[in-house]
């Protein structure tokens, strides 16, 4: 080990605080032994108005951060204002939190916490060491073990203060990918030392040393290959005073690794999900179900005594014009019937997205939140003579319901000019009932209605916005309306480095009627950004408030600047330098860029052909994307100097990259979707050709078979028969070209995912898909809904193929049992 990194080592140790650090192992040794980064700023806040404040305000600000070797930080900042100087710096260490990584393991050492499951460990935090282990391929493993709690003496002086047992506690969570379920299993253990504290505090405090096993199995698979279900089923024992000697039964739960007393309680959770694709979208169902007071020793707050039925749909319709999302849920509580009231609550949401044209789109939203509560009054509950009388003294409904609706249009775009309307409605409605009427003051509706229309410049770099917004609520005392208009503008100065806006808006109030105030302000801002690291701002706001009583003006304006600085290095002294590398430094090309990894370098025209050269098959982008990048590609040309054509190189690099990782996603999801339909397909092969051979069976033995229609008397029997062979024919086709597709579906499934060009049918499917493919994967949709869009586009596709390129003679019969 080399002097650096005996430092390194050093200094890790003496200045760890009290936050935790993550750094890769493999790292160590490469970076840099200090980088120093930081920042400082100042502001002034001038005032004038009726508000009770300093009429005048100035801040300054700065931080410097030391980075050692990428592994560890040290922070340290100040402030001053108005004559009080603060400051922050590194604390000694009070709490140790490392993370190293290398490949696929990770560790926890010091003060961490890890999350297995909701219903066991849940992010409590302890002292000790957890490790990650996610190796490629089915197999992934977790693991803690360490101090929970610190123990703590009672102190007759700090009654609040609750004395607490040393808490220790250990557990894994296993994940394993089968062929066709995935499994996984959590365990975890927690005990106190009933001495690490003295027993000598009032026992009505209710503290115990408390033990505590909860065990969790996790399972995902899919249900006639469509069906994707999810369940975990959990067990929690918790024994709240393990001094007690009064023995218990161990049952089938987690009790089976403690030792049971007369305090021991046990608790059972269950979650499950199923998601079912239907159409063009999916249906889902969830139910969860948690026993009353159920907790373990691995959590600081658990959800308890609840019932959660969920359901949601999402469907895209109309040629993926429509996109439809439904959601509706129902909860309960006092699941043990001991509680004295019982909640329900009801929720349902139903949303819809309309892309009408390549202009309109529509978004309208509705949902509705009803919560019940029954609730019985103790006395009616201890005079009562029999089981039905008072069964709800209270009954209390509450209702809140919201709808919207948002129209966008875009009525003219080009190149010079730019003009978007706009317009969102909303309605917000509750109602509180008791006994089935409405209460006073328990209705409640607001109305707030927005119209917008925006002018844009492109060319200027000048947006220009006119809107109109009111608020209506009515409630049982009256209405109340709040109306008024706003116009803003926004310009780009200095090659868009000088940012400026202002807006100006008029709000009226009434009330029954009658005008409450008026309200005028104005609002003006800028910002100045000057070689990257320099922030210039300014914003004023002006209040002009008329009431019936009095007038009130404010204003307040705001005068920034600040300076951020970053990866400075501390590196030795420089020496002088030799003839030899003078002349290396001045062989060195005009122009070097470098963009992850790979290097750009010579004058402009040798940078051009380089990315030319370097350039992916751009076959595959959509037409938008393709159209993209030639331009920045030409806008390279016309870059005045050499810092701009670095910038306009760069633009387009990260542009191509981002294209680039979309293609390869796609190709990837491509070829999955082909495997998933192979798959399937081959489940299905055999059962066809059984139909098949039965059919034929069937017509063999048909005491019709190999005679003339003209010999048969039972005119209705042949005609039985008759169909009897067409069904058969039917079948054979099915079977013909359903071998057809599977042999090249079961080819294309084999190729490589940046080889889909070589195979003629998926080049010609996926030109096809590919442009509403990469809408999806710029929605961020998941890698199920989008391999589940394709399979459902190749079926088609390749059952068109089928007919085309087969006849019934092509059948082969493979799984005849003899």
């Amino acid at each position: 080990m080399n002097f650096n990194r005996i430092i390194i080592v050093l200094l890790f140790l003496k200045c760890v605080i009290s936050f935790g650090q993550n750094f890769n192992i493999e790292q160590v040794g490469k970076s840099k032994l200090i980088n120093v980064s930081g920042g400082a700023s100042a502001s002034s806040i001038f005032y004038s108005g009726s508000a009770t404040r300093d009429p005048f305000n100035y801040f300054l600000n700065g931080n410097i951060n030391l980075n050692i070797a990428g592994l560890y930080n040290l922070p340290f900042s100040f402030s001053y204002t108005n004559q009080k100087l603060g400051y922050g710096k590194p604390v000694l260490m009070n709490r140790l939190s490392i993370h190293p990584s290398y490949k696929w393991i990770t560790a926890h050492i010091g003060d961490a916490s890890m999350s297995f499951s909701p219903y066991t460990l849940s992010g409590h935090q302890f002292t000790g060491f957890g490790v990650d282990l996610t190796p490629q391929g089915k197999f992934k493993i977790s693991a803690m073990y360490g101090r929970l709690l610190r123990s703590n003496e009672y102190n007759s002086n700090l009654p609040d203060l609750l004395p607490t047992y040393k808490r220790f506690g250990y557990g894994f969570k296993t994940q394993y990918a089968l062929e066709k379920v995935n499994i996984g299993v959590t365990f975890f253990k927690a005990k106190d030392q009933v001495n690490s504290i003295n027993p000598l505090f009032p026992f009505e405090l209710g503290v115990t040393p408390k033990e505590n096993t909860a065990i969790s199995l996790e399972t995902a698979f899919k249900l006639f290959q469509k069906v994707q279900i999810t369940t975990e089923v959990a067990t929690s024992s918790v024994t709240e005073d393990i001094r007690e000697k009064t023995g218990a039964t161990r049952k089938i739960n987690a009790s089976l690794f403690l030792n049971p007393n007369s305090t021991t309680a046990h608790y059972n959770a269950f979650r499950g999900q199923l998601a079912y694709p239907a159409g063009n979208g999916t249906l889902g169902l969830g139910y969860e179900r948690i026993d009353p007071n159920y907790r373990t020793l691995g959590g600081y707050f658990f959800n308890n005594d609840l019932e959660n039925i969920t359901v949601n749909a999402t469907q895209t319709v109309l040629k993926n014009k429509v996109n439809l999302a439904m959601n509706f849920g129902l909860q309960k509580d006092n699941l043990d019937k001991q509680k004295q009231s019982q909640m329900k609550r009801l929720v349902s949401s139903v949303t819809a997205d309309v892309k009408v044209n390549q202009k309109l789109n529509l978004n309208a939203n509705y949902s509705n939140f009803q919560s019940f509560t029954n609730s019985r009054n103790q006395f009616d509950f201890i005079n009562q003579t029999s089981n039905f009388e008072n069964l709800d003294t209270l009954n209390f409904r509450q209702v809140n319901k919201s709808a919207s609706l948002s129209v966008n249009y875009l009525l003219k775009n080009t190149k010079k000019i730019k003009h978007t309307f706009n317009a969102n409605f909303s309605m917000q409605d509750a109602i509180n009932q008791q006994q089935g009427k409405t209460i006073a003051g328990g209705a409640t509706t607001y109305y707030n209605n927005a119209i917008s229309y925006l002018v844009g410049l492109p060319q200027k770099a000048l947006n220009l916005t006119a809107s109109v917004n009111n608020t209506l609520g009515i409630t049982d005392t009256g209405r109340s309306l709040i109306l008024g208009p706003t116009l803003a503008a926004n310009k780009l100065f200095f090659d868009k480095k000088l940012n400026t806006s202002a807006a100006i808006s008029y709000n009226t109030s009434s009330n029954n009627g009658m005008k409450q105030n008026d309200v005028f302000n104005f609002r003006l801002n800028g910002s100045y950004i000057y070689k990257e690291k320099h922030n210039f701002s300014f914003n004023a706001i002006s209040l002009f408030n008329n009431t019936k009583t009095a007038q009130n003006k404010d204003i307040t304006a705001t005068l920034s600047y600040s300076y951020s600085f970053d990866k400075i290095k501390l590196r030795p002294t420089k020496t002088a330098e030799t003839k030899e590398q003078k002349d290396s430094i001045s062989a060195k090309p005009a122009i070097r860029i470098l963009y992850k990894g790979q290097t750009y370098q010579g004058n402009r025209a040798e940078i051009l052909n380089q990315l030319d050269a370097n350039q992916f098959n751009t076959a595959l982008l959509s037409q938008p994307d393709q159209s993209n990048l030639k331009q920045l590609f030409s806008a390279i040309n016309q870059a005045t100097d050499d810092k701009e054509f670095k910038n306009k190189v760069l633009d387009y690099l990260i542009a191509q990259d981002s294209s680039t990782k979309n293609i390869v996603k796609y190709e990837e999801y491509l070829v999955q979707a082909y495997t998933k339909l192979e798959k399937d397909m081959k489940n299905k092969d055999e059962s066809l050709e059984n139909e098949y051979l039965s059919l034929v069976g069937r017509i063999n033995m048909h005491p019709f078979h190999d005679k003339k229609e003209e010999e048969i008397s039972n005119k209705n029997g042949y005609k039985s028969y008759v169909s009897l062979v067409k069904k058969s024919e039917q079948n054979k086709n099915k079977l013909v070209r359903h071998r057809w597709m599977y042999n090249e579906i079961s080819l294309a499934a084999k190729m490589q995912a940046n080889a889909i060009q070589e195979n003629k049918y998926v080049s010609a499917f996926s030109a096809q898909i590919i442009d509403n493919t990469l809408e999806l994967l710029k929605n961020k949709k998941t890698s199920e809904e989008i391999i589940s869009a394709i399979e459902m586009k190749l079926i088609p596709f390749y059952h068109d193929l089928a007919s085309k390129n087969t006849s019934s003679d092509d059948v082969n019969i493979k799984y005849l049992q003899k």
